[in-house]
């Protein structure tokens, strides 16, 4: 143990073209692969300290279900690093947590990224994705920046795909509820994926979109990624929409926005959306759009706030 504190900050990533449902659950394999994008001003930043007693401490306002979480996740590691030392967690994010702006993804990976350089690891960035993988699925992609592929298989990893200066983009983060959802993302997978009678289809078209959405993001050809994003994000909540229960994050601000990027992008703005598993609605464009973007969200009602940041997010780390 040569380091005695280790600060890791990992960004949230939005995925283009996602990943719902799990292959396997135990090992939190996702079912598909995925495209996203890495969101430079969204951030986890967590440091990792040495504990003195029995059990793992926390100086964060984390809930009790995210501190069990967090704990099961370092359980999970030491086990498999042969490392039985208790850790004190102090961790914050920029941007509202547990609302669908992929908080578990940023902090997963800053809590993976602390952990190998605490106890010098020196972990691939391979390794340290499936590492992330464990806590969050979306986590496996905040181990880098700018764009990533997540890779399906017995123990999923991302890679890099392209970097924010090979083609910069903005993206718009408007959030219209700042609530924590009613149900989170994997307890929503697995209701999907046991009752919406679309699940399968989901499943058998992804991998033409995974397709479609590279070859767009290789060519950068904005037109191309737009369709295919917003039509997997649609054919994604399509499944959420009809699952048993329904579930439905959107709210009627959610729902306002995505018609005025559809009618920008029809009148020549380079705009699209995608949203998550929650309600908040992300909108990649072009650096020129931007402020024309920004301008047109004043009048939604119900809009609580929007974030502007741009395709980044490479993590960074340090020790003492």
């Amino acid at each position: 143990m040569s380091n005695s504190t280790a600060t890791a900050s990992a960004a949230a990533n939005i995925a283009l073209v996602k990943y719902w449902g799990k292959a396997s659950i135990e090992n939190n394999q996702p079912a598909t692969g995925s495209v996203s994008l890495g969101l430079e001003g969204l951030r986890t930043t967590t440091t990792l300290e040495y504990a003195t007693g029995d059990h793992d401490t926390f100086d964060t306002e984390l809930d009790d279900k995210a501190r069990k979480r967090a704990a099961s996740f370092l359980d999970l590691v030491r086990q498999k690093y042969r490392i039985t030392q208790r850790l004190h967690i102090t961790t914050a994010n920029n941007f509202p947590t547990g609302t669908g702006l992929a908080s578990s993804a940023s902090g997963f990976a800053a809590l993976s990224l602390a952990f190998n350089a605490l106890f010098s690891l020196n972990l691939s960035k391979t390794a340290l994705s499936q590492m992330a993988r464990l806590g969050s699925g979306s986590a496996a992609r905040s181990v880098y920046g700018g764009i990533v592929e997540l890779i399906p298989s017995d123990d999923a990893y991302a890679i890099p795909i392209a970097t924010a200066e090979e083609w910069p983009l903005d993206v718009i983060v408007a959030v219209t509820e700042e609530r924590p959802k009613a149900i989170g993302s994997t307890d929503a997978m697995i209701q999907t994926a046991s009752t919406s009678p679309f699940y399968q289809s989901w499943l058998s078209s992804h991998a033409d979109d995974m397709t479609s959405a590279k070859q767009a993001i290789a060519e950068k050809d904005f037109r191309r990624l737009a369709d295919t994003s917003e039509h997997n994000c649609l054919k994604m909540h399509a499944t959420m929409i009809t699952s048993e229960p329904p579930i439905i994050y959107w709210q009627p601000a959610t729902v306002e926005i995505m018609h005025e990027v559809r009618a920008l992008r029809s009148s020549g703005t380079p705009a699209f959306f995608t949203i998550d598993a929650g309600a908040q609605v992300k909108i990649v464009c072009l650096p020129s759009a931007t402020d024309t973007i920004r301008q047109q969200l004043k009048a939604i009602t119900g809009l609580k706030r929007v974030i502007v940041t741009r395709l980044g997010g490479s993590p960074s780390v340090t020790t003492s």
